[in-house]
């Protein structure tokens, strides 16, 4: 079994590929294992292979040790045996599993190859035996095709394709549905970040000094931003062990028990005691990850502390209709829509249901109910989500965000029964998003689409963050119109091109992006460069144009 232990540790780890172990599997001899056929081979480094080989043997001793037999020895010598059950003796159970892979089915097994009890799973040092400090990871080891007897159901490794896994995800729900709070004894903000710095300090640090995300990578230091602008948090780098130190933390604050997979892409809210959630982006470069943090702020804010239009603290006295909230990513649009559905909450008994992707700040609603609904975790998909809120009786409705013409569709069926909807969605100006909205559906629907969109839609804000001077924070600046009769009809003939010139004709009831650069500039809030490059009309702010 040692050759078919170390193809999967070697494959897995992307330290060689599928098909290296295929072409050399058959040059394996009684004194040579796969291992070692590598390293002659020159594919393998030799300290890569010492590594790998002690970590197999630790394997064969756990195995022998539960199982009430020795495991298989390639080399056919006495002392190997003897060598992994001295292992067996000494080495010390391995933690709790950090990285997990998600089922499949169980794997056939060669007849001539032991059945001993299961255990907790293959255990792999530093979220990679082959890199970092040694600690222990619960990650899936591939199955390697066409070899015999790849199967390690002795140690509970399973495999499974792309399609399966992704039919799984779609048609099941986590078994918890609890949202964690983040409440419980305030974690107190170090005054240094260091490598041990936990992902609970960071948040602190982070919340203390007014620092939106944070940014982890192997062999880098820690790296946040403030009022927009990125600046290093600590002297020191952080190497592959403590990030995955970070990433077996984090995991806690998951609610629905979600295990991290090496090489699976992820974003999700986490919520630990004492520093209150946070959105978690992992990507993953082979066995390395990369974090970034959104920190998710903790306390309500009002419409007025938002400082839009005066005229847009009118969608929050609407029955019903669609209010699109839209602007490119970490814009805030998910604050706003939250502050309006706090706002509505505040005055009127309403029940409000949320379907977010995922549910970042938990909400209040003093007068009335609410119900938070995450896709992946109480619902399958936004569509279901927004279906349950019509069936409920969901007064108001907030989406966040919207990704396809089906999920828009929807949206607008529940406007139509009466309910009040906020969603987000991409778009830097009116005219962009409405021209991508329209231009999604097929030409042969577009008309009745674009009736309905102009019969519903009462409003469209878009908005961007941007840094006030000296790095005193960040202030919005929008486009932003009440949709009158007149720009109905202009929707609805697709005359899409004069709806900018119609918001800067509206005065009270409109304002176009450049007007609102304008009056930031001239508030003194922001640079005129900063206006310069936001612009949809930079010659407006030529004179601002940097000398480079």
């Amino acid at each position: 079994m040692r050759n078919q232990y170390m193809a999967k540790v070697l494959v897995h780890n992307k330290v060689v590929t599928e098909a290296q172990v295929k072409a050399h599997w058959n040059e394996i001899t009684d004194k040579k294992d796969i291992g070692q056929v590598l390293v002659d081979a020159g594919i393998l480094p030799p300290p890569m292979y010492i590594k790998v080989l002690a970590f197999v043997k630790n394997l064969e001793a756990k195995a022998a040790a539960e199982g009430g037999a020795a495991p298989a020895n390639p080399s056919g010598s006495a002392s190997t045996s003897a060598t992994a059950a001295n292992a067996a003796a000494t080495t010390p159970k391995p933690s709790a599993a950090r990285f997990e892979a998600p089922p499949a089915s169980a794997p056939s097994v060669a007849p001539a190859a032991p059945q001993p009890a299961q255990s907790e799973g293959l255990q792999i040092e530093g979220n990679s035996s082959l890199y970092g400090e040694v600690s222990t990871s619960n990650v899936e080891v591939e199955a390697v095709a066409g070899l015999e007897s790849t199967s390690i159901s002795t140690v509970q490794v399973q495999a499974e394709t792309e399609e399966e896994s992704s039919e799984e995800e779609s048609e099941k729900l986590p078994s918890r549905f609890a949202i964690l709070t983040g409440e419980g004894t305030p974690v107190e903000a170090p005054e240094k970040i260091r490598p041990m710095t936990s992902i609970s300090q960071m948040i602190a640090f982070a919340r203390k000094f007014g620092a939106t995300d944070i940014y982890l990578y192997a062999d880098r230091p820690v790296v946040m931003r403030q009022s927009g602008a990125l600046f290093v948090a600590s002297d020191d780098a952080l190497d592959l062990s403590r990030i995955n130190e970070r990433l077996d933390e984090a995991s806690k604050g998951f609610s629905d028990g979600y295990k991290i997979v090496v090489g699976k892409n992820f974003s999700k809210t986490i919520g630990l005691a004492g520093v209150g959630r946070a959105r978690m982006t992992v990507t993953w470069n082979g066995t390395n990850p990369s974090i970034a943090i959104r920190v998710i702020p903790q306390e309500s804010t009002t419409l007025e502390n938002l400082y839009l239009p005066t005229f847009c603290n009118q969608f929050a006295e609407l029955n019903s209709g669609l209010v699109l909230v839209a602007g490119p990513a970490a814009s805030g649009r998910s604050t706003t829509i939250s502050t309006f559905a706090e706002t509505i909450a505040a005055n009127r008994d309403v029940y409000i249901q949320t379907v977010e992707k995922p549910i970042e700040r938990l909400l209040q609603n003093p007068r009335g109910a609410i119900a938070q609904r995450e896709v992946g975790l109480h619902v399958r998909s936004g569509i279901e989500g927004i279906e349950l809120a019509m069936q409920s009786g969901a007064d108001v409705i907030l989406f966040d965000h919207l990704e396809t013409m089906d999920e828009l569709s929807m949206l607008l069926r529940a406007s139509n029964a009466g309910a009040l909807v906020f969603a987000t969605a991409i778009g830097n100006d009116v005219h962009a998003l409405l021209s991508r909205l329209i231009s999604s559906v097929a030409s042969e629907n577009r008309t009745a689409f674009a009736n309905s969109l102009a019969e519903q839609l009462k409003g469209i804000i878009v908005q961007h963050l941007i840094p006030i001077v000296q790095n005193q924070g960040q202030v919005l600046a929008v486009e932003a119109t009440k949709m009158t009769s007149t720009m109905a009809n202009m929707l609805r003939r697709g005359e899409i091109a004069q709806l900018a010139a119609a918001i800067s004709s509206q005065g009270s009831q409109g304002i176009s992006l450049d007007d609102s650069l304008q009056k930031c500039v001239e508030s003194g809030y922001i640079d005129g460069a900063e206006a310069w490059m936001r612009a949809n009309d930079s010659r407006r702010f030529a004179s601002y144009r940097p000398a480079n």
